[in-house]
């Protein structure tokens, strides 16, 4: 975790110690014991637990009239379309793990993000709280430091270098999401897909075969064997 983090981190306790407000915020695992989703550890992170979790988290909020189409087999598709542009395993398997956070933490959609950030907006303006600096994008300012931190313990249980140090590696990564949802949009979809709802002017991602939902034992089987090919994490199914 860097400096800067650290810090609010520290700051955050303190302030709480001093209110008698626990910085503790428990999630459950699979066995029933709690996740602290404030201050992950690369002890709390489990592979087999993160696959059986993302083949059963739907993307789009499932909203789409087929099947489930599962954030862990979007991971696979795209860590696959990766490989086949360049060549790199290790980039590969950070594709794969880019969403693990989810796993705890849920999928919160971009659009939800949009929404709860509008209404942050304009409650701040109704209650005079003159700082625009602070409150434009504060949600995805919360939602990404929430991320973060989950992401640094999966780096480390991974054995990985902290993405944030490969800025190449984080602009590719962003880009094959971006360019996924435009193609998992359009399969879902059809041809109707809304195009506000989606990046413009991205080149269709290198898959193969249909964007068509593999069920959740296909895209969790699927999740491990990337996990194994690209980055030497070999895993049992939960």
């Amino acid at each position: 975790m860097n400096q800067e983090v650290r810090h609010i981190s520290t700051a955050k306790r303190a302030g709480d110690a001093v209110r008698g407000v626990s910085s503790i915020v428990p999630a459950f695992r699979p066995d029933g014991s709690a996740f602290d989703l404030v201050n992950p550890k690369a002890a709390d992170i489990d592979f087999a637990d993160m696959a059986n979790a993302l083949s059963k988290i739907a993307r789009f909020n499932g909203i789409y009239r087929c099947g489930a189409y599962s954030v862990a087999q979007h991971s696979v598709m795209g860590a696959d379309a990766i490989f086949r542009e360049t060549g790199d395993s290790v980039l590969a398997g950070y594709f794969v793990l880019h969403d693990g956070h989810e796993y705890p933490f849920g999928d919160v959609t971009r659009p939800a993000v949009d929404l709860i950030q509008h209404w942050v907006a304009k409650l701040a303006a109704a209650a005079k709280l003159d700082r625009p600096d602070f409150i434009d994008k504060l949600v995805h300012r919360a939602i990404g430091e929430v991320k973060r931190c989950i992401d640094l313990a999966i780096y480390e249980a991974a054995q990985l270098p902290d993405i944030t140090r490969m800025p190449l590696y984080v602009r590719q990564v962003k880009d094959m999401d971006d360019r996924m949802l435009v193609a998992e949009a359009l399969a879902l979809f059809g041809p109707n897909a809304d195009a506000r709802c989606i990046p413009k002017g991205l080149k269709p991602p290198r898959i193969t075969g249909a964007i068509e939902p593999w069920g959740a034992m296909k895209a969790e089987i699927a999740f491990l064997d990337r996990l194994e090919r690209y980055l030497g994490i070999v895993v049992r199914a939960a």
